[in-house]
């Protein structure tokens, strides 16, 4: 599986450290970015990106939770975005900016919050190149993931036709015990954050993560000390 690692959950005191560290192993590193009205929080914003920009060579995954995305889009595709994400809810065009988005030269993700039909975003999948699904409510923490998230997981992968299409990456709630079943499921990726950053060792977390998808722990085996007792 692939990891997105949150620097929400990062010292952002030491960001600068945590993408040093990490920056060779993680297949991105994933900036919440909230506006304080669409989610009532102030989180990231441009010039966190373009301090980062050239301190590592590694994917800036941006998730945007604000009002105006159209706006945003270009402001963080600007400051050095590889990858935007936008929720279909703020936006009076959803074509038009995952569009927009593509314009830029930048990866084009679309958001399925907890509670929206996965039917909304199928017309999408062709044109986009992750579906970033949400498990937790936006903008909290700590939450216990939506025990549908698994079951949407599959529902999304049927839908990409032949098996191509989007990558599925959830978000919220990734934990040991979450994990091993959204990999079941077909995910192709989470965003982790107190799961890599909480660990002592956190490239050894990435691995691991890493490893569900290559066959080498092997869901369900038992194989790793990292996942065990994370199912049944």
């Amino acid at each position: 599986m692939k990891a997105y690692v949150s620097l929400w959950s990062a010292d952002l005191l030491n960001l600068g450290a945590a993408v040093d560290q990490l920056g060779d192993v993680v297949d991105g590193f994933h900036l919440d970015v909230f506006d304080g009205h669409n989610v009532r929080d102030l989180l990231f914003g441009p010039a966190h990106v373009a301090a980062l920009r050239p301190r590592t060579s590694a994917l800036l995954d941006v998730h945007l939770n604000v009002d105006d995305p159209d706006y945003w889009v270009d402001r963080f595709a600007e400051a050095g975005a590889d990858m935007i994400t936008v929720q279909s809810g703020p936006c009076p065009d959803v074509g038009a900016t995952l569009e927009r988005i593509r314009g830029h030269g930048c990866q084009v993700s679309l958001g399925l919050e907890v509670g929206e039909p996965v039917g909304l975003a199928v017309p999408f999948l062709a044109g986009i190149d992750r579906l970033l699904l949400m498990g937790t409510v936006i903008g909290v923490k700590g939450y216990d993931q939506d025990p549908a998230t698994a079951g949407r997981v599959s529902e999304l992968v049927a839908a990409r036709a032949g098996g191509a299409g989007p990558d599925v990456v959830v978000d919220g709630g990734i934990r040991k015990h979450t994990v091993p079943g959204l990999a079941a499921a077909g995910a192709d990726g989470v965003v982790p954050g107190s799961l890599v950053f909480g660990e002592p060792d956190p490239r050894q977390a990435v691995a691991e993560i890493h490893a569900l998808g290559s066959g080498s722990s092997g869901v369900g085996t038992g194989r790793s000390a990292f996942w065990a007792g994370a199912w049944p």
